[in-house]
């Protein structure tokens, strides 16, 4: 007389089991632990075979809670001080920063190679070891997909003020930022960085991608062709 009851009892344990599965499979997914964003040692960000200082944290290769540049979320690395060639093209009807600015300066710290992956500003106070110097080639981003260099003329533009009134081929800024994608600014002089269509912490989308880009839906976004 229990079977009817034990069979209830299985399926709501089978869903649960179910439901447990997928959300660690959600959280992975967006978890920055598991992603070439965590640079600690021990947690197995040393995969680019580079020799990177462990401070034996996760966030604080980008981030301190203390003391932190408030150009980006309270960054805990020095800006390049390199001089970029800056994407430009005549059939963009749109502003271009002569310089990186914003938040993609952030990514750039990184991503330039201009300086070592391990050099923070401020070390964990467990940390009793010696920060890295600024040695130029020390511990920089390995080449590959990831180091974009100085030269940005062959990647998309970045710190470009985002006006579809100026250039019709483009959306508006409410669907842009309604689909996904952000732009950074007042509201009034919004900008395309990098972190318009990426998102550090989130891999689910490879390259850190805020949104899919199956059928090219994340070019679409902005662009109208």
């Amino acid at each position: 007389m229990f079977h009817k009851n034990n069979n209830v009892f299985l399926t709501v344990v089978s869903l649960t089991a179910i439901a447990v599965m997928v959300a660690g499979v959600a959280f992975a997914q967006d978890n920055v632990a598991i992603t070439l964003h965590n640079l600690s040692v021990s947690s197995g960000g040393d995969d680019q075979g580079l020799p990177l200082q462990d401070y034996g944290e996760i966030c604080v290769y980008c981030h301190t809670p203390h003391g932190g540049d408030i150009s980006a979320p309270l960054w805990n690395r020095s800006f390049s001080v390199a001089s970029y060639q800056m994407y430009t093209s005549p059939t963009i009807d749109m502003t271009f920063d002569a310089q990186p600015t914003g938040v993609s300066l952030a990514c750039l710290s990184c991503h330039d190679g201009t300086i070592g992956l391990d050099v923070i500003t401020n070390p964990p106070n467990t940390f009793t070891g010696t920060v890295p110097g600024t040695t130029p080639g020390t511990n920089t981003m390995p080449a590959g997909f990831a180091l974009l260099g100085t030269d940005l003329r062959n990647d998309h533009p970045i710190s470009v003020t985002y006006d579809n009134a100026l250039d019709p081929m483009f959306n508006s800024k409410a669907s842009v930022t309604s689909a996904g994608l952000r732009l950074f600014g007042d509201g009034t002089t919004d900008k395309v960085q990098c972190a318009s269509c990426h998102n550090p912490h989130d891999n689910t989308n490879e390259p850190f991608l805020r949104i899919s880009n199956a059928s090219s839906a994340l070019c679409n976004t902005c662009h109208i062709k």
